[in-house]
């Protein structure tokens, strides 16, 4: 009875161990803010895109896996030079001249657990033509570039690992832990 005892405890230690090692290793860092922001429609070309995720991204050096690009509707990528990467937030360049239309921004960076995640969000752009009546007060302007403004609420989709591996190893552990615990009790059970 006492190594029945002793086996069910250490099986139950292995697989508290498996669970507590396996579940934080799961989670990959999420984008929380964009700008611009997702499906926003501005009226200037922006200079730069800036995203936010939700814990430090990890950068080893240049080949670190992070990327971003910024296309247009016939395929063109505006961005300007390497993503810059500050704790939580990637940033990259554009060049000048993006005409009007859709743009499509896809990105991949690499997680605080070390695995790459990635994902991709549209904003279009229209600059309004130059007209020959009289220029808006200042009041009004502001009022014009409070509403362009892009809100964070639209989100970015985004897409990580298909298989979580270590979620999935931590349950085989716990699975082939709970078989193992079965053999021994049946097996004692006989004796």
């Amino acid at each position: 009875m006492f190594r029945i005892r002793t086996t069910i405890a250490a099986v139950a230690v292995a697989t508290v161990a498996a669970l507590a090692v396996a579940a934080p290793a799961s989670a990959h860092d999420t984008i929380v803010s964009s700008t611009p922001a997702a499906d926003s429609q501005l009226t200037a070309a922006p200079t730069e895109v800036v995203l936010t995720f939700s814990n430090t991204l990890l950068s080893i050096d240049e080949n670190s896996g992070t990327a971003m690009t910024v296309v247009d509707e016939s395929g063109q990528d505006w961005v300007a030079g390497p993503p810059s990467i500050e704790a939580d937030t990637v940033t990259v360049p554009l060049s000048e001249g993006m005409p009007d239309g859709a743009y499509t921004v896809t990105w991949q960076v690499v997680s605080s657990d070390g695995h790459p995640t990635s994902g991709e969000y549209a904003f279009s752009l229209t600059v309004p033509e130059p007209t020959a009546t009289p220029s808006a007060t200042p009041s009004e302007t502001a009022a014009a570039d409070a509403t362009a403004q892009p809100s964070d609420a639209a989100q970015p989709t985004e897409q990580s690992d298909p298989m979580p591996w270590p979620l999935l190893i931590g349950l085989g552990v716990v699975l082939l832990a709970a078989v193992i615990t079965a053999i021994v009790i049946v097996a004692r059970r006989r004796r």
